[in-house]
C-alpha cells in the first residue's frame, strides 16, 4: 500500500474540517428556519423530513470537523492525531450510524412527493409513512455500529477513523499481525451495499415509478379529451419539465456527495491501494453536505414558487372553421380583452396566479394545476359536463 505523504496527510487531517465547519453551520441555520422562521412549515411532512435530515448532520458534519484528532495518539502517518481508542470507537459508530440516516431522509423525500402527487398533497393519506422513515433512520445505523464497535472494529482508516483493523492493512499483509478488529468482512458488505441502496437503487426507483405513473396519466387524459391539442400538450409537457428539474436537481445533489468516495471506495477493494488526493477530495465534498443540501432545499422553493399562468375557460369556433386554437392564437388574443376575432375565435382570457408547482411541497387543493394534471376523474367530469373543453393552465413568468 501506498504510504502518505507529509502534504498528504496534512490534506486528510485539514482539509475536510472548513467544509464540515460550514456543513454544520448550514444545518443549524435550517432547524432554525424550519422551527422559528417559518414555523408554519412543520405542519407539512416534506419539512419535518428536511428537520430530521438536518438534525442528523450536525454529528456527522462535527465528524469531520473533529478529523484526526480522534486518532490515537502516535498513530503512524496521522497529522495530529491526538485521542485514543475511546474517542476512535466513539467517531467511527457517530460517522457509520450517521452516514446512514442522512441518506435514508434524503431518500425518504422522494417517496413522500411520490405519494404527495398521487394524492394530490393530501398528507392524510401517506403521513403514516414518518413514523416508519424514523424508525429506519436510526434502528439499522444503530445495530450496524454497535455489532461494529462491540468487535473492535473501529480503528483508524481513511481521514479518521472507520470500520477497520489495526494496525491499518494488516488485514492483507500476512507479515503485520492485527491488534484489533474481528473478521466481519460479510456484516461490512451488508453495510456497503446498504449505502449503496440508500443512494443508488431506491430513489431512481421512486423516480422511475412516478415517471410511468404519471406517463399513464397523460396517455389517460389523452384519450378522454378532444379539442385543444396543442395548448393541451404544452401544459402538459411544461408541468413534465418542471418535474424533471426538480427531480433531475434532487438526484444530481444526492449522488455528487457521495459518488467520489465510492469511486475510491471500488478502487481500493480492487487495487488494495488509496489515492490519497481522490480520498481528499472525496472527504471534503462529502462534509459539505449541510451546505448543497441547504441550497437544494431554496433552490426547490424557488422553482416550485407560485407562478402567473393564462387561463383559458372557454374556447367557441365558429361553425364554418374547423381548426384547432394554436398557441400563437391563444398569445394573440391574450394581448386584448374577449372578443370575436378576425380568425372566428372567440376567447376569454383571465391572468391568474397558479398554486405551488413544488413536487415535494405541493398544494393539497382540488382546484390546483396538479389536480388538473393528475386528477383522471375531474377530467371525465369536465368533458362530459357539456362545458367544453377542460382548462388547462400555462406558466408565463414568476410571480416578482
Amino acid at each position: 500500500m501506498t504510504l502518505p505523504t507529509e502534504a498528504q496527510q496534512m490534506g486528510i487531517a485539514y482539509a475536510p474540517m472548513p467544509f464540515g465547519a460550514i456543513s454544520f453551520l448550514s444545518s443549524s441555520y435550517m432547524i432554525y428556519h424550519i422551527l422559528f422562521q417559518e414555523p408554519q412549515k412543520r405542519a407539512r411532512l416534506y419539512h419535518r423530513l428536511v428537520l430530521a435530515m438536518n438534525i442528523a448532520l450536525l454529528p456527522l458534519s462535527l465528524m469531520y470537523v473533529w478529523s484526526t484528532l480522534a486518532v490515537p495518539t502516535g498513530t503512524p502517518y496521522y497529522a495530529n492525531a491526538a485521542g485514543n481508542v475511546n474517542t476512535c470507537t466513539a467517531q467511527g459508530f457517530l460517522s457509520l450510524m450517521f452516514m446512514l440516516t442522512v441518506p435514508t431522509y434524503y431518500g425518504s423525500l422522494v417517496l413522500q412527493a411520490y405519494l404527495g402527487i398521487k394524492n394530490n398533497f393530501n398528507e392524510e393519506k401517506y403521513q403514516w409513512i414518518e413514523i416508519p422513515v424514523h424508525i429506519v433512520a436510526y434502528v439499522p445505523p444503530f445495530v450496524y455500529g454497535v455489532v461494529v464497535a462491540a468487535t473492535n472494529n473501529f480503528n483508524p482508516n481513511g481521514s479518521g477513523c472507520w470500520y477497520s483493523k489495526a494496525p491499518q492493512g494488516c488485514e492483507s499483509d500476512p507479515g503485520v499481525p492485527c491488534e484489533r478488529g474481528q473478521d466481519i468482512s460479510y456484516f461490512i458488505y451488508i453495510v456497503g451495499l446498504s449505502q449503496v441502496f440508500l443512494y443508488f437503487i431506491f430513489p431512481p426507483s421512486v423516480i422511475l415509478s412516478m415517471y410511468y405513473w404519471m406517463k399513464k396519466i397523460q396517455r389517460n387524459i389523452a384519450k378522454r379529451c378532444s379539442g385543444m391539442t396543442i395548448l393541451r400538450e404544452s401544459a402538459r409537457n411544461q408541468m413534465m419539465q418542471s418535474i424533471y428539474r426538480q427531480l433531475s436537481l434532487y438526484l444530481f445533489s444526492f449522488w455528487f456527495t457521495w459518488v467520489w468516495g465510492l469511486i475510491h471506495s471500488v478502487y481500493q477493494v480492487f487495487t488494495g491501494d488509496i489515492v490519497y488526493n481522490l480520498l481528499i477530495f472525496s472527504n471534503c465534498i462529502f462534509a459539505s453536505q449541510g451546505f448543497i443540501y441547504m441550497i437544494v432545499y431554496f433552490k426547490l422553493q424557488q422553482m416550485g414558487r407560485p407562478q402567473h399562468v393564462e387561463v383559458v375557460p372557454q374556447v367557441e369556433l365558429r361553425p364554418s372553421l374547423q381548426r384547432e386554437m394554436t398557441v400563437s392564437d391563444i398569445r394573440k388574443n391574450a394581448q386584448r380583452k374577449t372578443e370575436t376575432s378576425s380568425d372566428g375565435f372567440v376567447v376569454d382570457i383571465n391572468i391568474e396566479e397558479s398554486y405551488n408547482f413544488n413536487i415535494f411541497d405541493g398544494t393539497p387543493d382540488q382546484e390546483s394545476p396538479w389536480a388538473r394534471f393528475i386528477d383522471q376523474e375531474s377530467v371525465h367530469s369536465d368533458t362530459s359536463s357539456g362545458k367544453g373543453t377542460p382548462k388547462f393552465v400555462r406558466r408565463e413568468s414568476d410571480v416578482v
